[in-house]
């Protein structure tokens, strides 16, 4: 059975434990990759994320680091 990653390369994304931040505050990342599913069926993705991961993201903190995040942890923002 073939499944499907939950979110698109594109979404923006903030990660469940930047607590400070709110989905409606536009997200601290981006995807770029995704893979999987794994044997839990959780996925991975490559993100573009702010330089310092405990800041809001913006001039001062440009999504210049690539990093992964599990789907677990990941969770979609909104604008």
């Amino acid at each position: 059975m073939s499944q499907k990653h939950p979110l698109p390369k594109g979404t923006r994304v903030y990660h469940s434990s930047q607590q400070w931040h709110r989905p409606h505050m536009g997200g601290t990342a981006h995807i770029v990759g995704v893979s999987g599913p794994y044997n839990d069926g959780s996925y991975e993705y490559d993100v573009m994320a702010g330089v310092h991961f405990s800041r809001r993201t913006g001039e001062d903190n440009p999504e210049t680091r690539e990093t992964r995040w599990s789907s677990l942890m990941t969770r979609k923002a909104e604008a």
